[in-house]
């Protein structure tokens, strides 16, 4: 009989025809959700104006979103363990376009609401359970880069949500934005030919299925009728909630939840309002959109930056090297006049904006065991998307009492490094672990 090690023949694999169309399709499905997450900030202008809406009310509706997201990624991690990652991320992703879509047929206040909370009961899922897919279907050596790159898959979405926006919200309003937010239906097709995590392969004893996937990521291993599939060490254990307690994993659980409910006040207390703030500012509509467009155009630098930064120098140097960056550059946005310098500003504001995103999606994939990798990512997100209720109301509450602009940047520019403090208390254990193992050990 031979015992092989799963995971590690994944970890020492080559970046084949397997594991790009994994990246191909997980960054499909982050595209798809950061269009959108980053609808709703586009709107907010006309929204305003044509429903005659308060700051406040605003920031209600922006947080009603995050209460279905919150509650989306709580259900989505012991969903993903009862019926398969892949699975759960196909009906995440059917249920946020439909309910999306719906919000462009709202005629009041409290129907916006509920479509907002039942898309965000999607919303939520897809995005990280496409990261801990691509966390577990990708050699070890790039892995970070390549969850880094799946978060790209955001700033994308956001970015064509963006031109969209530019192209369409003048000419026929606000509504048209939810409408187009009804062709991601077709991905669930993709999603279906996804090889579905190996955790719940193992658990199910579809052994048939573990060798196929596994013949596929390495084409060299050849499967034995009496193969025993394993996980081998920090990826072996239970797959429930508990498990994110036990182990040694509970100090990281904590501060990785505290360290990212600090990242989403911070990046949709932004993002939310950014158009607004450029036009109280004193820019046009269109001038605020631009704005944005370059905020999130900052990906395509930030993305591949910091994915090797993270690779090479480990996730917690990385947080506080964006986290100094972005104190300098958020506080001095509402400093600035001209719309060239404040446009490359922007830039690089998205590019650490993105940045620390995406290495805290990587780090938080990367440091649970593929047992419980599903629920430990989608529980974390959904801890820190408490944030993304908290920013957008923060942001409300200062505009309602007058708090000058410049001033609303340089409180949030601190938040980042409050996060990145956080994150360097945890235990890095990939960055710990990356020494080569033997993918196959044997015994007779």
């Amino acid at each position: 009989m031979r015992t092989v090690a799963v995971n590690e023949i994944i970890d020492q694999g080559k970046f084949n025809k397997f594991y790009k169309n994994v990246l191909f399709v997980s960054m499909l499905t982050a595209i798809f959700d950061g269009f959108d997450l980053n609808v709703f900030s586009l709107v907010v202008p006309q929204l305003m104006a044509d429903w005659n809406l308060t700051p406040a009310q605003v920031g209600l509706l922006g947080s009603y979103g995050f209460v279905g997201m919150i509650a989306g990624s709580f259900l989505a991690g012991p969903l993903s363990e009862k019926i398969g990652s892949k699975r759960a991320m196909m009906l995440a992703t059917a249920t946020y376009c439909i309910f999306t879509t719906a919000v462009g047929f709202a005629d009041n206040f409290n129907e916006f609401a509920l479509c907002r909370v039942i898309a965000g009961l999607g919303l939520a899922s897809a995005y990280p359970l496409a990261i801990a897919h691509v966390s577990e279907y990708s050699p070890k050596a790039i892995r970070s880069r390549l969850c880094v790159w799946v978060t790209s898959g955001q700033g994308a979405g956001t970015l064509i949500a963006t031109l969209t926006g530019l192209a369409l919200l003048s000419t026929y309003g606000w509504r048209v934005m939810f409408y187009v937010a009804a062709i991601p239906v077709f991905l669930v097709i993709l999603q279906h030919y996804l090889p579905e995590s190996m955790g719940y392969l193992l658990r199910k004893g579809r052994k048939e299925e573990v060798a196929r996937v596994l013949s596929q990521a390495e084409p060299g291993f050849t499967p034995r009728p009496d193969d025993e599939y394993q996980l081998s060490g920090f990826n072996a254990g239970k797959s429930d909630v508990t498990a994110l307690f036990r182990d040694g994993l509970a100090r990281n659980t904590i501060f990785l939840w505290i360290g990212n409910i600090f990242l989403y006040i911070f990046t949709f207390g932004v993002l939310v309002w950014l158009p607004k703030l450029m036009t109280l500012q004193g820019w046009s509509l269109n001038f605020s959109l631009w704005f944005t467009l370059t905020w999130n155009a900052g990906f395509i630098l930030g993305i591949p930056l910091w994915g090797w930064s993270q690779d090479k120098f480990g996730g917690k140097k990385t947080f506080l090297i964006i986290a100094a960056c972005l104190l300098v550059l958020v506080s001095s946005l509402g400093q600035l006049s001209n719309a060239a310098v404040l446009s490359v500003v922007l830039f690089l504001t998205g590019a650490c904006q993105h940045g620390i995103m995406g290495v805290a999606a990587s780090y938080f994939a990367q440091n649970y065991p593929i047992s419980c990798r599903a629920t430990g990512v989608t529980w974390a997100f959904g801890v820190g998307r408490l944030g993304g209720i908290i920013g957008p109301l923060v942001v409300g509450a200062l505009l309602t009492y007058n708090v000058p602009v410049p001033l609303d940047f340089v409180l949030f520019s601190i938040i980042p490094l409050i996060s990145a403090s956080l994150f360097y208390f945890t235990t890095d254990h990939a960055w710990q672990g990356n020494a080569a193992n033997t993918a196959l050990s044997q015994s007779k």
